[in-house]
């Protein structure tokens, strides 16, 4: 799916939510995003401190800024 940005990164989050750390090619497909729009909305997100790179095996987690951003704004994305 083509999707960009506030949708995307909701996606993103989405994705991420339950606490997972997930590769981005993991994210790509749980979101159903492609593989563009999730390394946009994943760029995005990673330079507002909404989610970050975990030390091992490049994989991304959601912080608890984005877990706040999650609850309050993006979640009505993903409704």
């Amino acid at each position: 799916m083509m999707t960009t940005g506030p949708v995307a990164e909701a996606a993103v989050l989405c994705a991420l939510a339950p606490g997972a750390q997930l590769t981005a090619t993991q994210i790509t497909e749980h979101a159903q995003l492609t593989g563009w729009s999730a390394r946009r909305a994943i760029g995005q997100l990673k330079s507002r401190g909404l989610i970050a790179a975990t030390p091992h095996a490049s994989r991304w987690s959601i912080t608890p800024r984005g877990r706040a951003a999650w609850a309050t704004k993006f979640r009505r994305y993903a409704e």
